[in-house]
């Protein structure tokens, strides 16, 4: 039976039995229809599912992470060519080590690594405090499995990774409740002079040394392919003044710091490296290492309690007024000895050993004052352990944004790692996760290519630095956004001290949530320590918290 209309547009008109059967549809429709309670049940029900899907999402591992694994382990069939890796510090070591995994031969060039025990000359933070994440040191264990029974030799200590930290003194706990007892993540706690001596025996004495050779010089520049697809050889100067070009290039790697000599050498060998893709911004900021001799007479004297001796930091300050001062850090490191951080904003920082402790007891807390222990502490070392002053002038931080470059701009054997692409703020003290985080998106890409691949494909730049940007970007946004907070930093071109008002308010929330929260203070520890993303301070559980928790900065 058809229906019947009465006009264009108009409803059907039904027959009889036609609008019969239809009403008693409608009427079993509404008779079955959902309940208010059924709607509201299932809009909770539906409301519960997308919370727990974010909730796992944001407590979720990252990509790092789960390709951490990978590290140490050699590639079947070596990729053909040779990889350059430009620059001998930390980067370079653990470029090198990586690469020696998957190339026939691997060239570091160095001006300064023909005598690798030689204190070097060209590293500003050479003899400047560091702080070894845990991230890194996982990963370093993984390419040298002996690195523990080394740093040990060399007179270092292992020790659980807890900075120890009270903002504002307020301390800011580590998550030893989540852990069995004797398993809380550990790191070392060594000079970073020394560190660097025995990484680079490390590198030399490793099984993968065969195909390592070490050239003393610096490298000039690049020479393009006649396409312009990759880079075809490398022009190196040696010590003597000549020079040298090496060919055969499987890989370069730039590893030249804060130099960041490699988009030189691009634009100078005619790729068209835009100019934006830099960016810096000045924080204007110092900071003085103090290292003191501390032998076994000395040491007894300290009134540092037992906990804090196995712990990264025997203590940490930060005052919450940003706009003086910024941070003190007390270490037992190597051979007996002690070192301190002391950094500000200012040009005012104590250069002589009876400056030291005036100076610190200028430091301000809402919470707590630093305990009388770590001034007497330091009152001792500055009478007795004989104090050297090291004082560093951060230069401007900068980030040369290669992922941002357009497709075929960049040769495709290309890679930049640690400052050589992205300096932070080195008070921050993430220098070090970020080359392995560097690490790692290189592993990960290699093992990633065919077992008889005879060349890198030709995206394989981009894919690296958009892998590498997809982990440390957020370290760029949240390091300098932070920055913008202190007194005389300069924000980069486009921003103002504004730029990032949120952000810091947010931070504050999550410092006052994370002294009073257990669960809000392990997010925060495990992202500061690269073990996860940002993304888990935004689980709705530690959201919630951060959020309703009032501020007590």
């Amino acid at each position: 039976m058809t229906a019947v209309t009465t006009g264009c547009g108009r409803r059907p008109v039904l027959p009889f039995k036609a609008w019969q059967t239809d009403t008693a549809s409608c009427r079993t429709m509404f008779i079955h229809a959902p309940s208010l309670g059924q709607w509201l049940a299932s809009a909770v029900f539906l409301l519960v599912v997308c919370i727990t899907g974010w909730q796992k999402f944001c407590k979720s591992p990252p990509a790092w992470i789960k390709e951490l694994s990978l590290l140490g382990q050699p590639r079947k069939h070596k990729l053909p060519g040779t990889a350059v890796i430009c620059g001998g510090s930390i980067a370079g070591i653990i470029t090198a080590r990586i690469c020696a995994d998957h190339f026939e031969r691997v060239i570091v060039i160095d001006p300064e690594i023909q005598d690798a025990e030689k204190p070097k000359t060209r590293i500003m933070q050479y003899n400047a405090g560091h702080i070894f994440l845990s991230l890194f040191i996982d990963g370093a264990r993984r390419l040298w499995p002996s690195l523990d029974t080394e740093i040990q030799a060399a007179g270092g200590r292992t020790c659980f990774a807890d900075f120890q930290v009270h903002y504002s003194g307020a301390l800011l706990p580590a998550p030893y409740q989540e852990y069995s007892p004797g398993k809380f993540p550990d790191t070392l706690v060594i000079r970073r002079s020394l560190a660097q001596k025995v990484l680079h025996r490390l590198l030399i004495r490793h099984p993968t040394a065969s195909n390592i050779t070490v050239l003393p010089g610096i490298v000039r520049g690049v020479d393009a392919s006649e396409d312009k697809t990759s880079i075809q050889s490398v022009v190196v100067r040696k010590l003597d003044g000549t020079s040298i070009s090496l060919h055969d290039i499987g890989m370069v790697a730039d590893c030249t710091g804060t130099t960041q000599a490699g988009l030189k050498w691009l634009r100078a060998a005619g790729f068209d490296i835009p100019d934006h893709i830099r960016h810096l911004y000045n924080v204007n900021m110092r900071y003085v290492t103090l290292c003191f001799d501390v032998p076994p007479a000395l040491a007894a004297k300290l009134p540092i309690p037992e906990a804090q001796k196995k712990t990264m930091a025997v203590h940490g300050y930060v005052p919450h007024d940003n706009a003086t001062s910024s941070l003190i850090a007390l270490f037992i490191t190597d051979n007996n000895t002690m070192q301190m951080m002391i950094a500000n904003t200012t040009d005012e920082l104590p250069k002589s050993a009876p400056d030291v402790v005036p100076f610190i007891a200028g430091f301000k807390g809402y919470a707590l004052p630093i305990p009388s222990w770590v001034i007497e502490t330091i009152q001792i070392l500055c009478e007795e352990g004989n104090p050297s002053f090291n004082i560093i002038k951060t230069s401007s931080q900068s980030y040369v944004q290669y992922h941002c470059v357009p497709p075929g701009a960049i040769p495709s054997n290309f890679v930049a790692f640690g400052d050589a692409s992205l300096q932070l703020n080195p008070i921050h003290g993430q220098g070090f996760g970020k080359i392995m985080m560097n690490g790692i998106a290189l592993n990960s890409l290699l093992h990633g290519l065919t077992p008889h691949s005879t060349a890198l494909p030709m995206d394989f730049s981009a894919r690296y630095f958009k892998s590498s940007a997809s982990s440390t970007h957020s370290l760029w946004e949240a390091t300098r956004l932070h920055d913008y907070g202190l007194l005389n930093c300069e924000p980069m071109q486009g921003e103002t001290k504004d730029s990032g008002r949120f952000m810091r308010w947010f931070e504050l929330k999550v410092l006052s949530a994370a002294t009073k929260d257990e669960e809000v203070a392990s997010a925060l520890w495990h992202v500061r320590h690269m073990r996860a993303a940002d993304k888990a301070l935004l689980a709705p559980t530690v959201l919630w918290k951060i959020l309703r928790t009032r501020s007590i900065f």
